[in-house]
């Protein structure tokens, strides 16, 4: 379920208060080539990304690193996301991906 992208602990807790738990900003990346977006989902699960949520009717894929969950939007509405902006893969992967991955290897 797509609420997994924002909270920790979505899954054990979804018929408890899980609003309690601090809630964690995804990163929202906008791709409408259907292709690329797999190749994408592909990308994040070689980095040991969860895949929580995929249909293949939206283009928006939100993105939590500090979760290392992934997830395609499922409406067309507005998600809350890390300074209100869309990224395409590529600025994903060279912004926030390549620099996430440079704190995984420091730790």
């Amino acid at each position: 379920m797509l609420m997994e992208v924002y909270y920790e602990h979505y899954r054990q807790n979804c018929k408890g208060a899980y609003w309690e738990e601090r809630k964690s900003l995804p990163y929202m990346v906008l791709e409408r080539d259907k292709a690329k977006q797999e190749e994408f989902k592909e990308i994040l699960k070689r980095k040991g990304f969860q895949c929580v949520a995929w249909n293949d009717s939206y283009s928006g894929i939100l993105v939590n690193v500090e979760l290392k969950r992934f997830g395609m939007i499922n409406r067309a509405c507005k998600h809350s996301c890390v300074d209100d902006r869309n990224y395409s893969i590529d600025e994903f992967t060279v912004e926030i991906l390549g620099s996430a991955t440079k704190k995984l290897y420091a730790e």
